[in-house]
């Protein structure tokens, strides 16, 4: 049978989306290798200059949130143009900020722009692309957004040693306004028919939810359970509680929560969001485990983290084709075992691993977390019916951003430092590190049991 071909407008668009997306994702693995750095100039320690990437995860994460309600009221043009200019007026602002908190506030704007952005990306490849070939073209998307990983540090690295930190913003300007060229000829204009009311109640409440989650874990650097973190957890749940109450009773809900009565889905969502946390935990505590330990520039931290990176892009439209083959099943199984090995190994080296050691690890990491991560998400979609996509879309991208503030506020905890000399720094960055290293073997192991259950529960062949 001939495989039904796909519009160059529908690839077109999906190019400019994801690229849109590669900026915004960019930035964020780009800043993680200049936070040393920025600890100096603004005379901030780790634990607050962290939340350049944890708050800016978070704001993604609420906006993937309404993505859902968007792409009911709004043509693909007009979503996309709201990020591009959420985007840009961030960058400029960060660009231009001349202290710790303004630059935090620029971030934020960027987040509003890359949380839009995004969700379009699989929206289109979802709405547009034939189920024969979702996982190709799931992997094509996958291929442009993460060679962001894979160029971010060594382009945050590079830039901040030549150029200086502010220049990672200016650079990406250009990039951004290819991306609007290549939307605003080939995006769809046309309104969706619906009339969907916004949930602003609940997104209050989950937006309430999620970020005092974040603060409470941000709070246990100080080393004790205090009533403000007991309390933070409290609202946390009390919340999540509500928002569950408030949106089944509900006619304009802002996720459809039906979706979670298949088990495989959850399974697979569990799956998605173990690989993305341990990943994002991993790629913050790395960089600043070469400066503060290894002594190694902004620049080599960035390289050592490239290979694996490139790798893992390269092979994202492989694992979309293998899944497509195969199902999901093999490609999980096969992923998530690799993954656990890697780590063990990985775990053994930590404590004193050098660059080399560290480039050949990261690489095979990386491999390994991405047959899982690519593959998990489109499990889930084939699991639900056509028309709840666009809010799996949602909650899996929702899931992807906040797992990864998680991960990136439990791998500060981790590696924060309280000496005085370098020689200390080092001595205690590098234990937290190992520290970090083997609390997420034992996460990756735990995920064997999501995967068996996914397995078991599965419907979609």
């Amino acid at each position: 049978m001939q495989e039904q071909k796909v519009s160059p407008k529908v690839i077109w668009s999906i190019v400019a989306t994801a690229i849109l997306g590669f900026s915004g994702i960019l930035t964020e693995t780009s800043m993680n290798v200049t936070f040393p750095e920025l600890i100096q100039q603004f005379h901030q320690p780790m634990g607050t200059v962290q939340w350049l990437t944890t708050a800016y995860l978070l704001v993604v994460a609420l906006m993937m949130l309404t993505s859902a309600h968007f792409n009911s009221i709004l043509s693909k043009r007009w979503t996309y143009l709201i990020g591009w200019i959420a985007f840009v007026a961030g960058d400029v602002i960060a660009m231009v900020a001349p202290n710790f908190w303004l630059l935090l506030f620029g971030r934020l704007i960027m987040a509003v722009g890359t949380g839009f952005a995004l969700p379009l990306v699989f929206n289109i490849i979802f709405t547009s692309v034939p189920m024969s070939q979702l996982g190709k073209f799931m992997g094509f998307g996958t291929l442009i957004i993460s060679l962001a990983p894979a160029l971010g540090p060594v382009y945050g690295g590079v830039v901040a040693y030549t150029l200086g930190w502010r220049a990672i913003f200016m650079i990406i300007l250009p990039v951004a306004l290819i991306s609007l060229l290549i939307g605003w000829f080939n995006l769809d204009t046309e309104k969706p028919k619906g009339t969907n009311k916004f949930a602003l109640g609940q997104f209050l409440l989950i937006g309430v939810s999620l970020t005092s989650a974040l603060l409470a874990l941000g709070q246990l650097e100080s080393g004790k359970i205090t009533v403000a973190i007991i309390s933070l957890f409290v609202i946390a749940i009390v919340t999540m509680i509500a928002f569950i109450v408030v949106a089944k009773k509900s006619q304009h809900q802002l996720i459809d929560l039906t979706i979670f009565r298949s088990k495989a889905l959850v399974m697979a969502l569990l799956i998605y969001a173990t690989s993305q946390a341990i990943n994002l935990a991993v790629n913050f505590a790395l960089p600043q485990y070469t400066q503060l330990t290894l002594g190694t520039t902004t620049m080599v931290a960035g390289f050592i983290l490239m290979p694996g990176s490139l790798l893992g892009s390269a092979v994202a439209p492989i694992y979309g084709s293998m899944y497509d083959r195969n199902g999901a099943n093999k490609p999980l199984a096969w992923g998530t075992i690799a993954f656990l090995v890697v780590m063990i190994v990985f775990s053994f080296m930590a404590p004193n691993i050098m660059t080399i050691g560290l480039t050949v690890v990261y690489a095979l990491f990386t491999l390994a977390r991405n047959l899982t991560f690519s593959v998990s998400m489109t499990a889930g979609v084939a699991e639900v019916k056509p028309q709840q996509s666009g809010d799996v879309n949602a909650v899996f991208n929702t899931m992807q951003q906040f797992i990864g503030a998680v991960g990136t506020t439990v791998a500060a905890l981790f590696i924060q430092t309280t000496g005085t000399t370098k020689a200390a720094i080092a001595s205690q960055t590098a234990t937290g590190f190992g520290h970090l290293i083997v609390f997420s073997t034992v996460i990756v192991a735990i995920s064997l049991i999501w995967l068996v259950v996914f397995m078991k529960t599965k419907t979609a062949e």
